[in-house]
């Protein structure tokens, strides 16, 4: 074949991935080829009717709230808030430690880089959950 032909014929790519809705069709792109229209892509950009309406926007992501999910995690392991999935009180007192000291490990890194603000709530939160640590402790 010369150069020629080769560029008139171009070329045709066959994408075997199959979906959910197209189970036995295969896209076909290239030169000579057309593209049919996906539609599952179309279908998940619009949310299905009614969901988006249910939710409630989500808070603004910043330090405290980093350290309150945190927190939150170690409360949910001590069995002190029940698990949100499950609806039952759960403890696992190893995992609740480890979290507890990462939130310490993370007031030691950034002192002197957070707003008076955020070293109290650290501060407040660590005391706190130390505490209960120590209640939930003695209670077994």
């Amino acid at each position: 074949m010369s150069e020629e032909e080769k560029k008139e014929k171009g070329f045709s790519f066959v994408d075997k991935r199959k979906s959910l809705d197209q189970e036995d069709e295969t896209v076909q792109t290239g030169k000579g080829a057309e593209p049919k229209k996906e539609k599952q892509a179309e279908k998940t950009t619009e949310p299905a009717a009614g969901t988006q309406d249910k939710k409630s926007p989500l808070p603004e992501i910043d330090f405290n709230f980093f350290i309150l999910s945190l927190s939150s995690s170690a409360m949910m392991q001590m069995g002190i808030i029940p698990n949100p999935v499950t609806k039952t009180r759960e403890k696992n007192l190893d995992l609740a430690k480890q979290t507890i000291d990462i939130i310490a490990m993370i007031e030691k890194k950034t002192k002197g880089n957070l707003t008076p603000e955020e070293a109290q709530f650290m501060e407040s939160i660590l005391y706190d959950l130390r505490m209960q640590y120590v209640e939930v402790i003695k209670g077994n």
